[in-house]
């Protein structure tokens, strides 16, 4: 497959073979596949299946002195010498350039269910999130949002619930399986404080209530606020700290918060919303830096699909170790002794 392909017009193509490429940024309608390689691009069904690397068997390479490689290949076991495909995804485009990739596809989950259940606050869907997967169920979407996010969309698209959480759980499997599961969820949500509930079965609704997720961007940037978008990620057990630190973000710099993404691994889109002039300014950035060093203090980290590139630069010494950096200092030396390839991010020459 060459990195050019659009990433949906790829698992549109494979599920008329009635096969499945999982990973699902959302951007998926406009990102490529060569992009989700450089960035290890996961998504919300990143909890079940995994991210792109789960689904990359071999890459073609071309290094910067215009060498070409091939690593991994067609097996589905492959230890011939360091696994140097994992080396290349997610890289940014620092080591190689990726000019083919050879993907896993898997069948196509015969039945799925989606559930939409609004909440008071943010915090209580967070605490439904954890409930969940303590009851047993490995849900292939787990996604959350917080009230600045669902009252811009409700000024974008329709069918937002009322209430200012919302927690999306969409299942998948075998239809009898997931018809039982979807009960079971159904009950379980309302015993969590779920102010309302919507669900579908069906194919077209399924699609229509994804619509209110796929929004979510989008309406954040008509909102006419720059949106400054950090993908941080931290234990799952530590969901409830983050939204937490987010509203105490708000109230302690006066800037707003639009938090969501993906609850069922941790990694949240925590978006600061302030006006186009302060994009820079000294709050925006007191704000940023204080949101990072707690992520990292709750033992997590400051970017879980997007990469450092060059917004989380100021951050990436605080992130790593001495050891750490020396050694992706040494092997981009090793590789592009020059640094041609993406020079300037956050790896200095």
């Amino acid at each position: 497959m060459q990195p050019g392909v659009i990433t949906g017009q790829l698992q549109a193509k494979v599920r008329e073979l009635g096969l499945y490429y999982p990973p699902d940024p959302a951007s998926a309608e406009e990102s490529s596949l060569g992009g989700n390689i450089a960035t290890n691009a996961g998504g919300p069904r990143c909890l079940k299946y995994g991210v792109t690397r789960n689904y990359i068997m071999g890459l073609e390479i071309v290094l910067a002195d215009g060498s070409i490689v091939r690593t991994g290949g067609r097996t589905h076991k492959n230890k011939l010498g360091f696994n140097l495909t994992d080396l290349f995804i997610g890289s940014e485009g620092m080591l190689g350039i990726v000019t083919e990739a050879t993907l896993r596809l898997i069948p196509h989950p015969p039945a799925r269910a989606l559930t939409l259940a609004s909440f008071a606050q943010a915090t209580d869907a967070a605490r439904a999130v954890q409930t969940i997967l303590d009851a047993g169920f490995l849900p292939c979407a787990l996604e959350v949002a917080d009230s600045f996010t669902l009252a811009a969309a409700r000024n974008y698209t329709q069918n937002v619930p009322p209430g200012n959480a919302l927690l999306m759980v969409e299942i998948d499997g075998q239809a009898a399986s997931v018809r039982s599961e979807q009960q079971q969820l159904l009950k379980l949500l309302k015993k969590n404080a779920a102010l309302t509930l919507q669900s579908s079965h069906l194919p077209q609704g399924i699609e229509k209530l994804w619509a209110v997720r796929k929004a979510f961007s989008y309406s954040l940037r008509a909102t006419g606020l720059t949106k400054l978008n950090e993908d941080v990620v931290v234990p799952r057990g530590k969901l409830l700290q983050l939204f937490q630190l987010s509203a105490s973000l708000e109230k302690k710099y006066g800037v707003s918060v639009a938090a969501f993404g993906h609850a069922g691994d941790g990694n949240i889109h925590v978006n600061l919303m302030v006006p186009p002039a302060e994009a820079d300014a000294p709050r925006t950035r007191q704000a940023l830096d204080a949101l990072f060093q707690k992520v990292i203090a709750l033992g997590g980290t400051i970017t879980g699909e997007h990469g450092v590139g060059l917004a989380k630069k100021p951050w990436w010494n605080q992130a790593t170790t001495p050891a750490l950096r020396d050694l992706h200092q040494r092997i981009k030396h090793s590789l592009d002794p020059f640094s041609l390839l993406n020079p300037g991010k956050f790896l200095d020459p």
